[in-house]
């Protein structure tokens, strides 16, 4: 036969103590305004509480997810446009000198038309 352990529960809240009464001694890192918030919360949450909590934990962690890949995105690609915009600058340059070159060349193949004329 398995033994069961005996695990000690810890007493309700009193109702008089709200949230914002426990707040200070959550700030103080006072084990006993922790044990005090934890009955509190575990007096005050019930199975439906508890499953619309998970819900909106889970729809938190997805959101927060979705920006991450978002941003990582982001970043990567804009390091990628960076990347590439120094490896195009000496072709930029050198189709700036041809466009350069041919418009020259364009004026002289008018000049050269209105001369045979």
């Amino acid at each position: 036969m398995r033994s069961k352990k005996k695990t000690k529960k810890l007493p309700a809240a009193a109702p008089a103590e709200t949230a914002l009464e426990l707040l200070p001694m959550l700030l103080a890192k006072d084990k006993s305004g922790d044990q005090k918030l934890l009955r509190f919360v575990l007096s005050n949450v019930n199975a439906a509480n508890l499953k619309r909590l998970a819900a909106v934990a889970v729809a938190g962690g997805v959101a927060v997810s979705l920006v991450g890949n978002w941003l990582h995105n982001r970043v990567y690609r804009a390091a990628v446009a960076r990347e590439l915009k120094k490896q195009l600058a000496p072709v930029n340059k050198k189709l700036d000198e041809l466009e350069k070159q041919n418009e020259e060349l364009k004026k002289q193949n008018e000049q050269l038309k209105k001369q045979l004329r």
